[in-house]
């Protein structure tokens, strides 16, 4: 029994070879205009359509090579004896879509470590057009597997070493040591020119859009991108940093972190580093040369030799379509951030200031916002009919985790990352940088996870709310301050009416709390890998929670976030849980619920001055135990407001990756008696 009829397949046996082509085209045109997008828009269907790209991309190509090998054998595909010319100018350009456009080199950080295997690749797939061809898309190919080479963790963290430096010589060193020991005059020790280069740059900075802001950022990617494969930093690179973040304000600090991010995902995911040099240019400018030069030589050669006139369109579109991907490629180049790191920039002409340097500094590079998702609504929305009916079917199939991933997407909601809530963390953030003066202190500043933050409350309130950090593991105080925060934030939306009377005296600190805490939930829920540091107990305490507060609105017969908020509040709760119910449960439901009742009976100013640098402390500690390669994966996904802190810790030298043994080392000559 045929599977397919016979018209179908020698229909396909025709346009198969054909299909696969102009696919890989079309994939390579869909990955040059679209695959940068992925840093600047957190949309989960964009990022899967690219990931899907950028699979599809290799595996059709390699298909179609495959398709012109069989033909080569057969006489059923394109009169393959007589187009054996025009199969080999087409197999060319395979190669060519195989080197992949200069936005998108890999998808992730680990596709980086398979550099070998397209250098292989390269090795293996080895008349004038066909030449051409043939030598851009070596040049392509080459510059893929380079770039991938480059951002490979080991070579990455090759590159972040300082050249081989053995010292001045021992011998003169102690004599001259000896000497000035003598004179009482002690040796000065040579330090390098970088940090006082990004010193005299930080204090040229005047805005969020000057261009020596860019150019800073740069230097500083260079100093501390050795965070991302686990180097430490020294001392100088935290005074140097610190000194510079603790002058300007939010909106340059927030500014600079995009911009060294944004080179980051340029280094890790792109082409960037192999194309920005000048080999890169002249290799860029051979390419352009050469498909030119073979268009040209095609468009005057006779072609009746070459196959029908649909073979002939084909050869056309592949072409032009190289022509039209290699200048937008090289508009992409000249509108890079890396073309403003030129120092001849400076004394540019004034058109190219006011377009290009105008244009450049101004694209966003992430999402530039957060996702929000709340305890009580995850807890509602599992309780739908349809969700019920959907939870049952995954059942069967084993894939509960598969449709609760996807509701939980679906009934998640974003916000931007608006400038009160930026400058509330980076004016705390300094002056917790401020108070850590030394490395010791850093590291302190660095494990406070709240219990700090209650401290600058009244001591009645101190006494009264401690249990709530102490008393409990790191997740579930998150779990207990979220529900309160939840609470809270509610019935003071009430009160008030709206949500968005902009009058209202304490509207952005309440909108600051709520947005971390539901920032925070939706990271515990959604990325689980980014907490996985400090996450203890969490999913049990998160059960335990749920399955409390789901039975509390079943009994109450509640079906909505408003009934819920009500009920809870009117609950009495004069005795902790864990003394009533003991401590096998891990729920915090009816701990939150006191937790909240706690708070509001604090003044105003007091309990949102509380609240809010307690979560400022929640998130900066979660940003600082995550891994930091996973804080590297966050630009090539929109970005993450937690990484931006993150870094920004780091720059105002709250961190526990530096080390001032290399300070200490070039200081220290002790005599040996």
């Amino acid at each position: 029994m045929e599977l397919f009829p016979k018209k179908i397949e020698k229909l396909w046996e025709i346009w198969d070879l054909r299909t696969c082509i102009l696919l890989s085209l079309t994939l390579q045109a869909f990955l040059v205009l679209f695959s940068s997008f992925r840093r600047r828009f957190k949309s989960s269907l964009l990022i899967f359509l690219i990931w899907a790209a950028y699979l599809l991309a290799d595996w059709i190509a390699a298909v179609a090579i495959g398709l012109i090998t069989q033909s080569q054998g057969s006489n059923c595909n394109l009169n393959a004896k007589g187009n054996e010319d025009l199969l080999a100018f087409w197999a060319s350009f395979l190669l060519l879509h195989l080197g992949g456009p200069d936005s998108i080199t890999s998808f992730a950080l680990e596709d980086n470590e398979f550099w070998i295997r397209h250098l292989f690749g390269l090795l293996l797939q080895l008349w004038l057009p066909t030449i051409l061809v043939f030598v851009v898309g070596t040049i392509k190919y080459a510059e893929r597997t380079y770039a991938l080479y480059l951002a490979s963790l080991d070579r990455f963290g090759a590159t972040v070493l300082p050249k081989p430096d053995p010292g001045p010589d021992y011998e003169e060193s102690a004599a001259l040591y000896s000497a000035a020991a003598a004179m009482a005059v002690m040796p000065r020790v040579d330090q390098s020119d970088d940090a006082e280069l990004i010193l005299e740059l930080g204090q040229k900075v005047k805005s969020a859009e000057d261009i020596k802001l860019l150019q800073l950022a740069h230097l500083l990617f260079q100093a501390f991108k050795g965070l991302i494969v686990g180097f430490f930093l020294s001392n100088r690179d935290r005074k140097t940093s610190r000194e510079i973040f603790t002058k300007i304000d939010h909106k340059c600090a927030f500014k600079l972190i995009e911009y060294e991010f944004s080179f980051m995902y340029q280094v890790l995911h792109t082409k960037a580093v192999v194309v920005h040099r000048r080999v890169g240019y002249i290799l860029r400018f051979i390419s352009l040369s050469s498909i030119l030069g073979a268009s040209i030589f095609f468009l005057l050669v006779g072609k009746k030799s070459f196959g029908t006139e649909t073979e002939i369109a084909l050869t056309f579109t592949l072409l032009v379509g190289a022509i039209v991907l290699d200048v937008i490629s090289i508009i992409k180049l000249i509108f890079s951030e890396w073309t403003l790191l030129d120092a001849q920039m400076e004394n540019q002409y004034e058109w190219r200031k006011k377009y290009i340097t105008a244009t450049i500094l101004k694209k966003k590079r992430w999402s530039r916002k957060v996702f929000q998702y709340n305890m009580i609504n995850y807890c509602l929305d599992q309780e739908r009919q349809f969700s019920l009916f959907l939870y049952k079917i995954a059942g069967y199939v084993r894939a509960t985790a598969i449709v609760e991933q996807l509701s939980n997407m679906w009934f998640s909601s974003s916000k931007p990352v608006r400038y009160p809530l930026k400058k509330f963390i980076f004016e705390e953030l300094k002056e917790k940088s401020n108070d850590a003066g030394n490395l010791k202190e850093a590291l302190e500043a660095c494990s406070q996870r709240g219990d700090s933050a209650l401290l600058k409350s009244s001591y009645t309130s101190y006494i009264k709310l401690k249990w709530s950090i102490g008393e409990f593991q790191y997740a579930e105080s998150l779990l207990l301050w979220h529900l309160a925060t939840d609470l809270i934030c509610y019935k003071e939306e009430k009160e008030a009416n709206s949500s968005h009377n902009r009058e209202d005296v304490f509207y952005y600190v309440r909108e600051n709390c709520k947005a971390l805490s539901d920032y925070v939930f939706y990271l515990l829920v959604m990325h689980t890998t980014m907490m996985s540091p400090v996450l203890g107990n969490w999913h049990k305490a998160f059960q335990d929670t749920c399955a409390e507060a789901k039975r509390f609105f079943e009994k109450h017969k509640i079906t909505n976030y408003k009934e819920a908020y009500d009920k809870m509040d009117d609950v009495k709760t004069k005795v902790r849980p864990a003394a009533v119910k003991g401590t096998k449960s891990k729920s915090v439901f009816f701990d939150a619920c006191i937790l909240a009742r706690q708070l509001r009976n604090m003044e105003d100013k007091e309990r949102w001055r509380t609240m809010e640098l307690v979560w400022l402390e929640f998130v900066a500690y979660a940003a600082i135990n995550c891994k930091a390669n996973i804080h590297a994966q966050q630009p090539s996904r929109g970005g993450e407001l937690l990484t931006f802190i993150w870094l920004l810790m780091y720059h105002l030298g709250l961190g526990t990756q530096f080390s001032d043994q290399e300070e200490l080392a070039g200081t220290k000559m002790v005599a040996i008696k």
